[in-house]
């Protein structure tokens, strides 16, 4: 599958690609929201859960340059960076 056709499907069946095909690799907090990384299919996808109402209101599709911006002290790239 490919990003725009995910981007496309309904939540439920996000939901169920997600937790069957991805595979998590980062989790940060925003507000009230538990917001966990996953890749998934060549892409990234966000899970935004309200623990409070058990409860996942959105999935959203990521860039490379929106993880690296919003994750960057979740991932250390420093030996990436050495030459």
């Amino acid at each position: 599958m490919k990003a725009p056709e995910f981007k496309n499907i309904p939540l439920q069946q996000k939901t169920y690609l997600v937790f069957e095909y991805g595979s998590e690799i980062a989790t940060r907090q925003f507000l009230y929201f538990n917001i966990k990384l996953y890749t998934l299919f060549g892409f990234f996808a966000e899970v935004w859960y309200v623990p409070k109402n058990n409860k996942i209101e959105k999935i959203e599709l990521l860039s490379v340059d929106e993880i690296l911006a919003m994750y960057k002290k979740e991932f250390d790239i420093s030996e990436l960076l050495k030459q």
